[in-house]
This record gives structure tokens, sequence and C-alpha cells, in this order.
């Protein structure tokens, strides 16, 4: 399962580009992101595997807070999760 908790993230100083974001994705369903250039879709799964780092909330995956993952723990995560780009 995936869940993001009221996760928002700013660049520095800028306004903050994702507010509250919040949902749940099951385990076994399949999902699209789907939206127009710059509205956030590749932000999102950079969240998501760690590239970025939100500046407020909680990210988990499989039960597991990924802030507090080791990199091996992130390699591992990458692993077990399918992204098509």
């Amino acid at each position: 399962m995936i869940r993001f908790d009221n996760v928002g993230l700013r660049y520095g100083t800028g306004p903050e580009i994702l507010r509250d974001l919040t949902f749940h994705v099951l385990p076994g369903s399949f999902h699209f992101l789907t939206g127009p250039s710059g509205a956030g879709k590749t932000t999102l799964l950079r969240l998501l595997f760690m590239s970025l780092r939100p500046t407020r909330g909680l990210i988990f995956v499989f039960g597991e807070n990924v802030a507090e993952l080791s990199a091996s723990g992130r390699s591992e995560l990458r692993r077990r999760i399918g992204i098509v780009f």
C-alpha cells in the first residue's frame, strides 16, 4: 500500500507547489497518473522514491515511512514498484 498523509513540497523559499496531498493506493491496484506538463506528476513520483523529500507530511510504502529508509531500503522499495514513463 502507498499512503501520502498531508504531504507538502516547496523548492527553497518559494511557494508550496504541493499542498495537503493525501491519498491511499491499495495493494494490487493499478493506477494511471495523467495531467498536463508541469502538473506535478514527476514530482509526485520523485517524492515516492525519495529522490525528493517532502517539506511536510508523511509517505508510507508497504507500511514503512520512506523518510526513515536506508539507501539499501530505498533500493529495495524501487525494485518492488513498477513505474512506466
